[in-house]
């Protein structure tokens, strides 16, 4: 029997919770707990699972599997080489109302929602996070650790480096490169290459330093 183990109390993490039985068979996994700095209240939602210890302070056991439920993009990084580093394994979910071309590629730890879509050739590097409706065109890459918040759009030969976020109705246009830690602001059109570390905002977007 291997166990899960949801890295992160918040939403995200009671998000997993709710849906975990629908992507692993409680014949092969049971729940084990969570790794956060808090419980998050986990009680006052009728979450009875324990929080285990502080995601860095966890020593992984051989059986152990992680799924990664934190939205904080430098917390995301810390806590994977963390859990890594010490030998944790990390499995994907994606979920069976998802839509993922045969021709995809997932990497290790993706966190893939119902209604989400990864289209044809598309790539996904590991502890990428696509939630609900979010969609990755045709030929698509994406870089480590990114993540696409509801309703974000990647549209076909889009590129993204690692730790990118698109946020809610963010649109990609076909063929734009995002670069490392650059940020796309909610209902914003990327119609162009973003520079490292810039938030894009506005139709069509505006590129500016970010400041976090």
């Amino acid at each position: 029997m291997l166990e899960l183990i949801i890295i992160g109390a918040g939403g995200f993490g009671r998000e997993l919770h709710e849906m975990l039985w629908h992507v692993f068979s409680q014949d092969e996994y049971r729940l084990k707990g969570f790794l956060a700095n808090d419980d998050g209240n986990l009680s006052q939602w009728q979450i009875e699972a324990p929080v285990l210890a502080a995601p860095e302070d966890y020593q992984p056991e051989p059986n152990d599997r992680f799924l990664l439920a934190i939205g904080h993009m430098e917390a995301r990084r810390r806590t994977v080489d963390a859990v890594t580093g010490k030998g944790g394994q990390f499995v994907s979910f994606i979920h069976p109302k998802a839509q993922v071309a045969t021709t995809a590629k997932i990497g290790e730890g993706a966190v893939i929602y119902p209604f989400a879509t990864v289209s044809n050739a598309a790539e996904l590097d590991f502890h990428v996070h696509l939630n609900y409706y979010a969609s990755v065109g045709h030929d698509c890459r994406v870089g480590r650790m990114c993540l696409l918040a509801p309703y974000a759009t990647l549209n076909g030969f889009v590129t993204l480096e690692e730790q990118v976020y698109i946020s809610t109705h963010g649109t990609v246009a076909p063929g734009c490169k995002m670069h490392r830690n650059a940020k796309l602001s909610a209902n914003s059109a990327c119609m162009r290459d973003a520079a490292e570390s810039t938030l894009v905002f506005g139709v069509p977007g505006r590129q500016v330093r970010r400041m976090d």
